[in-house]
């Protein structure tokens, strides 16, 4: 248990900061409050120790009292309203190639045709390439710049308030709409009065999926010749939060053509897509280099076309006679700016069905129906870094505990300051 100085008792560190904060005020500094919190997790008394995500979530504080309580229910919305009419600007994409570094622009795996039914061997839960390829650098978000000189030299991020990734936008969302989740935490920095929201969660959760899902997109995808070491196609999407003007990450399952005059919603086999793609770029000459110690460009093709955004594609399924909507994928698809929606049904592994949409339409209803929301997650990523600029921008965490049993984060300076990118990619990037 976490015991005050009050004697009161409580579940959760988190529980015990918010009475503290509740008791000094949200905004004031708790750093010199009388806490005793005792080092054990109450859940902790059951496995007899804490589990590695519980211990994770409050490794590396500068103070176990955050420095701020932020509640987004209390914070001003933002005025101006939150839409995906804007055409979003490519900034850059890249394939990650294991301990290989990436290749510039990289294309996301093609979509295959094939015949139904197919059984599917269940997923391998110890997979961790997508671990491994964020723990290639010490600085999360380095490759997106080394991208971004190759594929838009003329990009400035002294125009961008935040860079963050899909994942970290769909937690602080969901915050938003107070919508139950389990406890996360994210690192922030600010750079040149950018905000940088690195996700702290993607170093050490692996893989832990025990259905066919990535068994899905293994068998109706391939990588394009020359890109089959991918383990993954990311990119980065320039577009406005309310009036914050935001560089979204995210990966991108598949790329998906229609089939030119067919309405009946198949797709392109590969052999098509191919024959698209080598009209118009230079064959790939892919290098082997030996494993770098931050990440680099495995390989770059200046001439290569990048993948439209309009074939981005994410891949889903559904088990058993449960059908999942389109809404309750569309936080994801509207985030990532993804028009298709490519959803296999199967029971047990067996695939007997595949569903092919085009969401595009269904965005302008679903910011409508969660706008007040919206508003509220820019007001909230404007706030944020207003609290990391408070200290010198070097570094805090941001954790949101679900047993504190409030809908609230808790700002963190970290014992020793990061930095989101390297000191000299400040100077090429900002004015």
């Amino acid at each position: 248990m976490h015991v005050c100085h009050c004697q009161r008792s409580f579940g959760s560190e988190a529980g015990l900061m918010q009475h503290q904060t509740d008791k000094h005020g949200s905004t004031t500094p708790l750093n010199n409050v009388n806490l005793q919190p005792t080092p054990v997790n109450p859940r902790a008394n059951v496995r007899g120790r804490r589990s590695p995500r519980e211990a994770r979530m409050w490794r590396g504080l500068r103070s176990l009292a955050p420095a701020q309580i932020i509640d987004p229910a209390v914070l001003e919305p933002s005025a101006m309203p939150v839409s995906s009419t804007t055409r979003p600007e490519l900034v850059c994409s890249y394939n990650w190639q294991g301990s290989a570094g990436f290749h510039v622009p990289g294309h996301a795996p093609l979509w295959k045709d094939l015949a139904l039914p197919i059984t599917l061997p269940k997923d391998n839960r110890n997979s961790s390439a997508r671990v491994l390829a964020w723990q290639i650098s010490q600085y999360p978000f380095q490759q997106v710049f080394q991208a971004a000189e190759l594929m838009s030299p003329g990009f400035r991020f002294s125009d961008v308030d935040v860079v963050v990734t899909r994942n970290s936008l769909r937690k602080l969302l969901d915050l938003c709409a107070r919508r139950s989740q389990q406890s996360f935490r994210v690192t922030v920095s600010v750079v040149n009065g950018t905000l940088f929201v690195e996700q702290y969660d993607s170093a050490f959760m692996a893989f832990q999926s025990a259905g066919w899902g990535h068994s899905f997109e293994r068998a109706f995808t391939a990588f394009p010749p020359g890109l089959e070491a991918s383990t993954s196609h990311d990119r980065f999407l320039c577009y406005p939060i309310g009036g914050l003007n935001c560089v979204v990450g995210f990966e991108v399952d598949a790329c998906y053509r229609e089939r030119d005059g067919n309405g009946s919603g198949e797709g392109a086999t590969v052999d098509d897509t191919l024959k698209t793609m080598r009209a118009g770029m230079d064959a790939l000459a892919l290098g082997n280099p030996s494993a770098p110690q931050a990440a680099s460009p495995s390989s770059i093709t200046p001439k290569e076309r990048a993948m439209p955004q309009s074939t981005a594609a994410e891949i889903k399924s559904s088990g058993g006679k449960s059908r999942t909507g389109i809404s309750a994928y569309l936080p994801q698809l509207w985030f990532g700016r993804t028009p298709w929606l490519i959803v296999g049904s199967h029971n047990e592994g067996t695939v007997t069905q595949i569903r092919i949409t085009n969401v595009e339409d269904s965005f302008a209803r679903w910011e409508a129906d969660h706008q007040g929301e919206l508003r509220r997650l820019a007001a909230l990523l404007a706030e944020l870094r207003d609290a990391v600029g408070r200290h010198g921008g070097r570094g805090c965490a941001v954790i949101y505990d679900k047993d504190a049993g409030t809908r609230v984060v808790a700002v963190h300076p970290l014992a020793q300051g990061v930095a989101a990118i390297p000191e000299d990619v400040r100077g090429r990037f900002w004015d």
